[in-house]
């Protein structure tokens, strides 16, 4: 697109929605707290911020926000924040050992997705999702949080039990990522007590300290002047006002330790850290540009941080063109900034590099940020992110009555800690539509020679340990850094296609028949050329619109030859754009939309999904037409992904985990020729003819779609654009489905010991499968059944033997091509406790099949699947996922509400039974992953 045309557009768009204005606000005016939060703070010092949202409806999100993390641990407490936090589970002055988790799943909340917590360098944060329709959970919520404040029990034997499962997260968090980092994070943090502190800690003292060094910890940082309460959600805020009040006013713990804060030191010279570990399966270079904080107080300081945005925008941009030469010099690359400790910010250059590739990864790292340096970037580049980030804006202003609670949340909360700016939606709009038009590009690219600069600057490169791999210098990348000053750097050169997306359309199609299915909401229409199109208009999102379509067949039809040509189809032809124009120019084309539109092939059927907002939904539907008619794919495109793709699965092998899973999937699929993991040799069968030949003629008949439409969209425009882009699409009426390709697991029991890995750690799989009665009644009772059993192995697995630090259940079931079930049971742990905990699960699932469980357990699940459902109802992901399967197991879709019946008619006795219907220790696969042998 021309620079004058996109300048036009943005000038329109403005004198359109600019209502603010730059005359409304000054660039040294403070930036306001929006004030549709209550801010306040106890006589003890204790904050809390309180805003009412409706989005979920009768749900709240709550968070206790404690100042202090690891940096503040003494020398012999190293890992005892973290210890804390797992502390604040295991029994509180109202809620004895492990009823506090009891109390909160009996009212229909999950461990991990609705009560969690974390600990980082700098904070402790506790999070709930509770409902707000009861009075009596509110206020044992807000209890909940007052004594994880104050009154955490310590109890002696919870503290013995939770070493245990600290040390069980310490350990699968072992490997070469974990033994790279640590010989980092002293070159990065250099110099500072950030080197010093991770938060999980040192194993010896977890296993060894003594309870009063974790009680004192506890004492001195959790403390009225370090607290936050953070509640938004479905309630009146002066109730919560009042919780708040009557739950915290009497806490009255005191320190006399201050609240330090930790500096990261300033260094004239580029630090660098080169490390080679022989499980690496990746090889990066990442350049770090290290700078002090700055906080957004005022306007300037805002209209400061969309420069920056839109630098990283378009900085990004440049760095993903790379990647389509057809020798890319990375695999991938960006360009970010942000806050990486609470007391410096960083603009990271990073790369993952073929395993010889890291000096070449970061010379054009280099040249790419000394090109803008030099010349800048274009007017038209600037347009283009302009743009874009208007639109980006724009969408979540219209989506500002819809916000999730969690999101709103989550803002306070890095307000709190990070003085993160909340003026509001509103004025943050305003403010954008006050400012971006008025940035020019020599604000812009003067801000190449702030950010990007040599000194406080660090370069980290991880590689591969291997006999044949030479690891270059610290000497090599200094030659690599002196290089980008001597070298001739020519300017961007900005391609692209100012054509329309498509140039002529053929006739446009007919509906030929609508059906109203008016129980769910939902029509269902027939075009002329047989596609099928399912909507469901809602207003669940006011500027959402999310769509699928299948079409049955995938790449079960081609043969075995074909069928690595087949598995990467769809990634390269989303990798060489559509119609007149490949990938890059697409992008560019498209600036300032937001749509997003993906083609798939998988086993067995093909289809796309995507989304769009409603002013760009034609473009989706010329998008979904040009992959019916005018798909690409050439020769740079194919190199360009196959290099990239080798690159990445190279080293796969090196890793334990990839080996581990690789080995899950072929014994799953009992040896079949199409479960061979990836690995350079596999790739050699690509073949870009037959890539493409695959996706013409799995799209080459429209007949048999059916596409699906949830969201905002008028019903109008998508009847105009069904007829012009859908009903017009070619259509053979060949009639096909998938074949049946005989992918089945192996009878019997099979156990497989993996032996490989250097760290003293296990991972377990157990998978129980066979054949399968698919209806709705079945899936239902098999869910639950997964969902009482997860509850009950992470209490004995984890809560009484300490065992690990997560089990995991879940359960998979299809109908076609032939009706199967698979369970996973799947946890981590101390090698020397493999065949303990395996017992202990056997054991666990035989008192399942073989005694009633307690009702406990069935009003848990119940009660989650309730409150799922309950929320699920308003989200168009759901609608989208859940008519797309019914339409492809050919079920009535009005049978989609009738899931709150099934809760309701639940019973233990069915569980009971499905347990020793799905659970045959006669047939069943272990796979164990051990460390190698010495």
């Amino acid at each position: 697109m021309k620079k004058n045309l996109i300048s036009a557009i943005i000038f329109t768009f403005f004198n359109i929605i600019n209502v603010f204005g730059v005359e409304n606000n000054k660039l040294s005016d403070n930036l306001p707290v929006n004030q549709q939060t209550i801010f306040g703070k106890l006589d003890n010092g204790i904050q809390y911020y309180i805003r009412k949202n409706t989005r979920p409806e009768n749900r709240a999100e709550l968070r206790l926000v404690v100042n202090a993390g690891s940096i503040l641990e003494d020398d012999d407490q190293q890992g005892l924040a973290h210890f804390v936090e797992h502390m604040a589970f295991n029994g509180t002055k109202n809620f004895e050992k492990h009823q506090l988790v009891d109390y909160l799943e009996s009212i229909g909340m999950k461990f991990g997705p609705e009560i969690n917590a974390y600990t980082s360098f700098d904070e402790t944060v506790y999070m709930l999702q509770i409902s707000t329709d009861s009075v009596e959970i509110m206020d044992k919520a807000f209890q909940i949080l007052a004594d994880w404040s104050c009154n955490i029990s310590f109890n002696s034997d919870e503290i013995e039990k939770e070493r245990d499962v600290i040390i069980e997260e310490w350990r699968q968090g072992r490997g070469a990522e974990a033994r790279m980092r640590d010989k980092h994070f002293p070159v990065l943090f250099k110099d500072s007590q950030y080197a010093k502190r991770l938060v999980i800690g040192k194993k010896e003292i977890i296993e060894s300290c003594s309870p009063e060094r974790l009680i004192q910890f506890y004492k001195d940082w959790y403390r009225p002047d370090l607290i936050s309460i953070v509640a938004v959600g479905d309630f009146e805020p002066e109730q919560i006002t009042q919780l708040i009040r009557e739950k915290f006013s009497g806490i009255q713990q005191k320190s006399d330790r201050k609240r330090l804060t930790y500096p990261v030191p300033n260094h004239e010279n580029t630090l660098y850290s080169i490390v080679t570990d022989p499980e690496a399966s990746q090889s990066r270079v990442s350049v770090y540009y290290k700078r002090d904080v700055k906080d957004i107080l005022t306007v300037s300081d805002y209209r400061d941080d969309m420069v920056s945005s839109i630098f990283q925008d378009m900085f990004n941009q440049r760095l993903s063109e790379l990647t389509s030469q057809a020798d890319p010099p990375y695999i991938y690359a960006y360009f970010v900034q942000g806050r990486y400790v609470r007391t410096k910010d960083v603009f990271l250059l990073s790369a993952a590099v073929k395993e010889t590739g890291t000096e070449r990864g970061l010379h054009v790292l280099l040249t790419e940020a000394a090109r803008v340096q030099k010349y800048g970037f274009t007017q038209n580049e600037l347009e283009r992110s302009k743009l874009s980030t208007l639109r980006s804006m724009e969408k979540l202003y219209n989506e500002r009555d819809k916000t999730e609670s969690r999101s709103l949340a989550s803002e306070l909360v890095r307000h709190i800690l990070e003085n993160e700016p909340i003026p509001g939606i509103d004025i943050e709009y305003d403010l954008y539509k006050s400012y971006i038009p008025a940035i020019t590009l020599q604000e812009v690219n003067s801000l190449a020679k702030e950010l990007i600069q040599q000194n406080n600057r660090a370069i980290l490169v991880n590689l591969p340990e291997k006999d044949d791999l030479k690891v270059p210098s610290e000497a090599d990348f200094e030659k690599v850094t002196a290089q980008i000053d001597d070298q001739e750097i020519l300017p961007y050169d900005d391609q692209t296609l100012d054509e329309p997306l498509i140039a002529e359309l053929p006739p446009a199609g007919q509906i030929l028949l609508k059906k109203s299915i008016r129980d769910i909401g939902v029509e269902e229409w027939t075009l002329s050329n047989g596609v099928k199109v399912v909507l469901k208009q809602t207003d669940f999102k006011n500027d959402q619109i999310l769509f699928s379509a299948f079409s049955p067949g995938g790449h079960s039809l081609v043969p075995d030859s074909s069928y690595v040509a087949a598995l990467t189809t769809d990634a390269l032809i989303q990798e060489s754009g559509v119609g007149k124009f490949n990938k890059i120019q697409l992008e560019k084309k498209l600036a300032g939309k937001i749509v997003n539109v993906e083609p798939y092939i998988n086993s067995m059927h093909e289809g796309f999904y995507g989304d769009a907002v409603p002013q760009d939904f034609e473009t989706l539907f010329k998008l979904v037409h040009l992959y019916f008619t005018s798909p690409r794919m050439d020769s740079t495109t194919f190199s360009s992904y196959k290099n990239r793709l080798t690159a990445y699965i190279k080293n796969k092998s090196a890793d334990p985990v990839s080996v581990y899973k690789d080995s899950i999937r072929v014994i799953l699929s009992n040896y079949h020729f199409r479960s061979r993991p990836y690995s350079v040799e596999f790739l050699q069968e690509m073949d870009l003819n037959k890539s493409f030949q695959i996706f013409k003629d799995r799209f080459a008949d429209a007949g048999d779609f059916t596409f699906f439409f949830v969201g905002a969209f008028n019903t109008d425009s998508l009847e105009l654009y069904s007829k012009n882009y859908l009903a017009n699409l070619p259509s053979i009426k060949r009639n096909e489905n998938w074949k049946d390709n005989d992918i089945y697991p192996p009878k019997g029991v099979v156990e497989k010991n993996i032996y490989k890995g250097l760290e003293p750690k296990s991972k377990v799989r157990i998978i129980f499968t066979g054949p399968y009665d698919w209806n709705l009644q079945n899936n239902y009772i098999l869910e639950s059944m997964i969902d009482a059993l997860d509850i009950k192995l992470r209490e004995v697995v984890r809560e009484d033997k300490g065992g690990t630090y997560s089990v995991s259940v879940a359960a998979s079931k299809t109908q076609f091509p032939h009706p199967e079930y698979e369970i996973h049971i799947s946890f981590g742990c101390d090698p020397e406790r493999v065949q303990e905990l395996t017992d202990t699960i056997f054991t666990q699932i035989d008192s399942l099949g073989d005694y009633e469980l307690k009702d406990i357990y069935l009003d848990k699940v119940t009660r989650t699947q309730i409150r799922e459902f309950e929320t699920d109802l308003r989200e168009n992901n759901f609608w989208l996922s859940q008519l797309s399967s019914y339409y492809f197991n050919s079920v009535d879709p009005t049978l989609i509400p009738d899931y709150k019946k099934r809760i309701d008619t639940l019973t233990l006795e069915q569980i009971r039974k499905a347990v020793k219907k799905y659970f045959n220790t006669k047939n069943y696969i272990q796979v164990n992953l051990f460390p190698e042998k010495n």
